[in-house]
């Protein structure tokens, strides 16, 4: 299993029943990658066996600044339409510039924060929902 790390990426969180998606500009992930090999054997393949790697599954953590449609954001609320138990969410994780993950994910964990003077902040805990998606590496 692969550890990997970034500084940037985006989340939006929908809580089970919530009416409001919940967006997130991420500063910093960490992201263990379960990856396997799917044989990919056709015809025309000169009777060679071929091979490509494939994502299993991404799990991990994130934090970030929280943007709402609010300014600043009601924490109040936040509680009154969103169910962080039960949460799912699209997540692009960016690793460099123009190399991504994208995915959806169960969100757990929801931590959420507004200091007095600062922008809100969030961060959460997310396991792969379906196909973890990795943009083209140059």
């Amino acid at each position: 299993m692969a550890t990997i790390q970034g500084t940037l990426g985006d989340a939006t969180l929908i809580g089970t029943g919530a009416t409001t998606a919940f967006d997130a500009k991420l500063d910093m992930w960490s992201a263990a990658l379960d990856t396997g090999v799917v044989q990919t054997t056709g015809f025309g393949d000169a009777g060679y066996r071929t091979h490509e790697p494939t994502i299993g599954r991404m799990s991990g953590s994130a934090s970030g600044m929280l943007i709402t449609e609010f300014a600043p954001v009601p924490v109040l609320a936040l509680g009154a339409t969103f169910d962080p138990t039960k949460c799912k969410g699209s997540v692009v994780l960016t690793a460099t510039t123009g190399h991504t993950y994208t995915f959806n994910a169960l969100i757990s964990n929801v931590r959420i924060t507004r200091p007095n003077d600062g922008k809100p902040s969030v961060s959460f805990d997310f396991r792969s929902d379906g196909p973890v998606t990795q943009s083209a590496w140059a």
